[in-house]
Parts: structure tokens; C-alpha cells; sequence
């Protein structure tokens, strides 16, 4: 099988059993480490005789919303080795960009978006803010290297944001969201729905 093809075995599984990091080869940890050797993981995966479908987190110690948007598992052969995707190019939302090119390859996209600007209050009264994740992950990084990092000292989301989703039709619909609860809960759907694509 190819890597693409063993990718959507792993994506396209009901069989799957939750791992933790001891479980999984040394050799995915260690790609793991040195790739993203800031983040964490949210979740692994094993699917039988496929491979591993790795989630990371942003930070060990509180649950960073922005994550919730992301587009990025990893996935490893059952031997330990890092699976490359050679799937034609998709937008934002894990679709094909060409809809003329016949594609069956898979890419999960993320089920929801999040409108930036979007704001943080720092446990010191202080307030992060960005136009995307990645400008919010930077300062954070730099708040926790002065403040370190603690439970007491996770930052809170301003709420109300406004997210984005897509409906049957593949249209753009935007929602806004008020408490932390329907954040999680809309999260969480979108876990239970992430095969169903």
C-alpha cells in the first residue's frame, strides 16, 4: 500500500484503540520530538494492521481553544514510520482546490474555524490578542517563558467569538458562540464526526 493509501485506511477505520506515548515506536516519538518539539500529545490512535493517526496539543497544562481549528494529525505506519501525504492541493477546509481532478486520496479538514481577531486574558490582567493561532501561540510562548506555566496561570478565552462552519452545501456559515461549554461541545461533535466525511 501506499502512504496515501494506508492514510485513508487509518482515517476510514472504526477499529481503533486509544494509545498512550509509551505505546507508540520510538521511532514516531522521536519524529514527533523533533518536529514539533513544543507541542504535546492530544491523542493517539492506533488502527491494527494500518498505523497510528497522532492529534497534538499546543500546551500540556490547560486546553488552548485555538487549537480546536486545527488541520494537522500525523500519521505513522504500524512500524513507526512518518506516512507522506502526496494528496493534490485543498483549501482552507481540507477540500480540493481543482474540482475538475478526480481525487479519492483523503485530507480531513478542520470542522470549524474560529474569526479573528480573537483575545486572551492573561492571569496577570494583561490581554493577548491576534489575527490567527499562530500570532496567539507566539505571545503566549513568551508570557509562560516569564510567568511560567501552571494551571493557575492558564489564560481565559473572551467570549463571545465567532466561528465558521460548513453546511451540506459546502457553504460558509457563521455562527457565534458565548460560553466555553458550546465551544467544547461543538468540539467534541466534530471528533464523533471526524470519519463520517
Amino acid at each position: 500500500m501506499s502512504d496515501d493509501e494506508i492514510i485513508e485506511a487509518i482515517i476510514d477505520s472504526e477499529n481503533r484503540l486509544i494509545v498512550s506515548k509509551s505505546d507508540l515506536p520510538k521511532s514516531t516519538v522521536s519524529n514527533l520530538d523533533y518536529e514539533m518539539p513544543d507541542e504535546v500529545i492530544r491523542l493517539a490512535e492506533l488502527v491494527p494492521e494500518h498505523g497510528y493517526e497522532i492529534e497534538m496539543k499546543s500546551w500540556s497544562f490547560f486546553d488552548f481553544e485555538l487549537d480546536y481549528e486545527r488541520n494537522d494529525n500525523k500519521y505513522f505506519n504500524i512500524d513507526g514510520r512518518k506516512l507522506e501525504s502526496s494528496t493534490l492541493k485543498k483549501d482552507e477546509w481540507g477540500n480540493k482546490k481543482d474540482q475538475s481532478i478526480k481525487d479519492k486520496r483523503k485530507k480531513r479538514g478542520p470542522c470549524f474555524k474560529f474569526v479573528y481577531p480573537i483575545s486572551y486574558e492573561m492571569s496577570d490582567g494583561s490581554t493577548i490578542s491576534g489575527n490567527n493561532r499562530k500570532e496567539i501561540y507566539i505571545q503566549m510562548k513568551e508570557y509562560f517563558k516569564l510567568n511560567g506555566k501552571s494551571k493557575e496561570n492558564r489564560p481565559k478565552l473572551n467570549l463571545p467569538v465567532q466561528i465558521l462552519t460548513l453546511d451540506k452545501n459546502k457553504k460558509v456559515q457563521k455562527k457565534e458562540i458565548s460560553n466555553i461549554d458550546d465551544l467544547k461541545s461543538l468540539w467534541k461533535y466534530c471528533k464523533r464526526s471526524k470519519g463520517s466525511d
